[in-house]
């Protein structure tokens, strides 16, 4: 299937529902995108920053769609479902709902629609988020479209849904240990008397590049003694670190999240 030619629908959008449409528009993957949301005001101002046709109603979006991307909150993705199979269509369906399942979404549309599961981040934002894809019933050919459209947006990963709670606890959920992490980091340097502004552009920095060298290949661990100096201020800090259980921490706070993803999902 060549996704230029295809027309794709997003219900709802907010935050992620506008980052995948501008992803998409900006890639030049497609320039046929429609939305819809329930705030009309929403979509028309998007429409005013990207080539977006905007749907007065779900059903209206269906009819006009070959995909549709389910980017609202989970506790109305049954009501878009009922909404969605007014237009009974075989077509793909992706779904960003956190803790929705692929059997609740497989029971409220049906066997005539295809299905994905998606669980991006916020990093998505400024296309530079991660996602990853479960399904039990799209194709091959339905899972590059997926890829594609997520590929505009970040980095990309095909699990079982099986892991979706521990990619929640990580990848959702993540951004947030960062943000804590680099609001810590810039805090000791306003206390060291770095400026607010520059003790953030250091530390973000820092993560950024740290990040960007873990994503070449070598391990955070070889990375880290490369830093670490024998006799010098980073393994003082390390120490420090180590000795007050910072990694068991953070295993603990990662463990705390797909626990919790676990329960919301019913399971």
């Amino acid at each position: 299937m060549n996704i230029e030619k295809m027309t794709i629908g997003c219900i709802g959008l907010g935050n992620m529902g506008s980052a995948i449409c501008t992803g998409l528009a900006k890639s030049a993957k497609t320039k046929n995108i429609i939305g819809y949301d329930i705030d009309s005001s929403t979509a028309t101002k998007l429409s005013q920053t990207i080539p977006l046709q905007t749907a007065h109603s779900i059903p209206e979006l269906s009819d006009k769609s070959d995909i549709i991307i389910i980017a609202v909150k989970p506790n109305i993705v049954e009501t878009v479902a009922r909404e969605i199979t007014q237009k009974q269509k075989n077509m793909l369906i992706i779904s960003i709902a956190a803790g929705i399942t692929l059997a609740k979404l497989s029971q409220w549309f049906g066997d005539s629609y295809r299905i994905i599961r998606c669980m991006p981040n916020t990093p998505a934002l400024i296309g530079e988020g991660m996602s990853v894809l479960s399904t039990v019933s799209a194709t091959e050919d339905d899972l590059h479209i997926a890829q594609a459209i997520f590929n505009a947006l970040g980095k990309v990963l095909i699990l079982p849904e099986s892991l979706m709670d521990a990619v929640t606890a990580v990848s959702g959920s993540g951004p947030a240990y960062v943000f804590t992490f680099i609001q810590a980091m810039a805090d000791a340097g306003v206390k060291s008397g770095l400026s607010r502004q520059d003790a953030l552009l250091l530390s973000a920095q820092t993560v950024y590049g740290a990040a960007a060298m873990v994503m070449q290949g070598d391990e955070p661990i070889t990375l880290r003694g490369k830093v670490t100096s024998p006799g010098g201020t980073t393994i003082d800090a390390i120490h420090v670190l180590e000795k007050n259980g910072f990694s068991g921490i953070i295993i603990d706070a990662v463990e705390a999240a797909y626990n919790k993803s676990k329960k919301l999902g019913g399971k």
